[in-house]
């Protein structure tokens, strides 16, 4: 439970035409994940394929919250929640983050 707790949590936004305009973006745009509680904001732009949850496959919608495992891979909370109650890897690659979190601390 503190594994999973200890990841990361973002909001997702979909950017809107002026967004992509004022931020120079010509590539397609999904939308924009800011973790929650950094200061300045941390933002990861992701493209229109990799705005979605590769566990339930549906679009990340404005206000949903998202999870990062420390393999970069994101998914709905609730999603990747379940997922590692069950399996502590990401579903994509397979990374163990228990393992990762261990690593961490004996350094």
């Amino acid at each position: 439970e503190d594994d999973i707790n200890n990841l990361s949590k973002f909001k997702f936004r979909t950017m809107g035409d002026h967004d992509k305009l004022v931020a120079g973006i010509a590539a397609p745009v999904g939308g924009v994940m800011t973790e929650c509680g950094t200061n300045p904001p941390v933002e990861h732009i992701l493209s229109a394929e990799d705005a979605e949850c590769c566990i339930c496959l549906c679009p990340y919608e404005d206000g949903a919250e998202l999870r990062e495992l420390p393999c970069n891979h994101h998914f709905h909370c609730s999603c990747i929640d379940k997922w590692l109650h069950i399996n502590a890897t990401c579903p994509l690659c397979k990374f163990n983050i228990v393992k990762s979190n261990l690593d961490r601390e004996e350094v």
